[in-house]
């Protein structure tokens, strides 16, 4: 049988078209703090830390999808559905948990950027104001398009952690068996193990992914004619992401994890495997935290803007001049000037909330999954044709129903240990 290349490249076409929301936003959720938390779990339970990482891969697929096929499908972000259907009052509680638990994430993927200028022994004050102008400069002056190729380049240095993790010369059959199999038993009985856990989900599947994916598709203005190869980009980031957070781990685990050190951020650990696993591992580790930071520092404002402009009513998109667009670049800068003036405070460790601003975007996807169950089985809304039904539908409340029980759960047993 004669392969059909004209056909592959159709398809290829195809999909490069549509490279770059599920891809962009899930790499993305491996940002600073994310970068953070796999390392701090890794350093204390080790590849116990990825025991869920097949399940987290399928429910960050499931969950990009649902929200890309309602974004093609009603051409709306997450934000304007929920305050469309649900009223000004739903969105204004809403938003007030989601900008209090992203304006987390935005100062640590700060603080990932400051230590990242530490570890390149430049002087962080000045070189750390200069990054965030020069970044709120390319959002404000670069288009859309070029945006895109800008976050796709940044995704190729998170390669930097897959070569960390060869560099720990780690057992992979150890690795497979305690990320995939079995835990070690001795945490299974540990509360602070499950809230880890639930750490590790909260910066996979992040409550601002699932608003950021929804309106950065409408604002690219993907139609359903390009839901096929959209499914099929969303698949491949959802991998590719999970693949560098398992690196990760990996590199911390026989490295640090093995000999017993515990850290509290992304800086640490790269200080700490300088003398076990060389300056090599030191520098690619720093490289990948720098690339980390810049991308989560991007989106993750982005998101909460996009996030404010739909819920409020005010113009949204990239493609637009500042004029235009002033509120929603406003918020952006506001956010990024919030978490500079913090990072500039004497004695302050962003990093030092790393476990607690993950485990509640944890804690906020039950949330999220509802309206997007809601929204994706809406057939006035979608249409018979692309209504959720079957896997994806099940999953998804399977999942909503699973975090919110651990959540409480582990929540209680913290409570009680204290």
């Amino acid at each position: 049988m004669n392969f059909d290349w004209k056909n592959f490249r159709r398809q290829l076409i195809l999909f490069l078209a549509v490279l770059g929301p599920g891809l962009i936003t899930a790499v993305a959720d491996n940002d600073a703090g994310g970068v953070a938390t796999y390392t701090v779990a890794a350093s204390l339970y080790g590849m116990s830390s990825q025991y869920f990482i097949i399940l987290t891969t399928i429910l960050l697929a499931v969950t990009q999808e649902v929200g890309a096929r309602i974004a093609i499908v009603t051409g709306q972000g997450l934000g304007d559905l929920i305050r469309e259907h649900y009223g000004a009052k739903v969105a204004v509680i809403l938003f007030f948990f989601y900008f209090f638990v992203n304006q987390g994430v935005v100062l640590q993927n700060i603080t990932g950027l400051k230590s990242a200028i530490q570890l390149f022994n430049l002087p962080w004050q000045p070189v750390l104001v200069l990054a965030c102008v020069i970044l709120v400069c390319l959002v404000i002056f670069a288009n859309y398009k070029n945006l895109q190729r800008i976050f796709l380049v940044t995704i190729v240095f998170y390669a930097t952690y897959i070569f960390s993790a060869f560099l720990s010369h780690p057992n992979w059959t150890q690795a497979l068996k305690q990320s995939l199999i079995l835990p070690q038993r001795d945490f299974i009985y540990n509360p602070h193990y499950w809230f880890t856990i639930i750490a590790v989900l909260g910066t996979t599947v992040t409550a601002w992914g699932q608003f950021f994916v929804q309106s950065y598709i409408s604002d690219k203005g993907l139609k359903t004619n390009h839901l096929k190869h959209e499914k099929a980009e969303v698949y491949v980031g959802a991998f590719v992401t999970n693949i560098f957070s398992w690196m990760m781990a990996v590199a911390v685990t026989y490295t640090l994890f093995a000999g017993g050190i515990h850290v509290l951020g992304a800086a640490d650990a790269a200080k700490a495997i300088e003398p076990l696993a060389g300056h090599l591992s030191y520098t690619l580790f720093a490289t990948g935290l720098l690339a980390a930071s810049f991308l989560g520092l991007t989106i993750v404002p982005l998101a909460t803007a996009y996030v404010f402009t739909e819920f409020f009513g005010y113009e949204r998109t990239l493609n637009a001049s500042f004029g235009k667009g002033r509120v929603f670049y406003t918020f952006f800068i506001l956010q990024i000037a919030l978490g500079v003036l913090a990072a500039l405070l004497p004695r302050v460790n962003l990093f030092g909330i790393t476990l607690y601003a993950d485990y509640l975007n944890g804690a906020m996807l039950p949330v999220i999954f509802y309206f997007l169950i809601r929204f994706s089985e809406d057939k006035t809304l979608m249409g018979e044709k692309y209504v959720s039904k079957g896997f994806s539908s099940w999953f998804l409340k399977i999942a909503a129903i699973v975090i919110s029980i651990a959540v409480v759960a582990t929540t209680f047993a913290k409570l009680w240990m204290k």
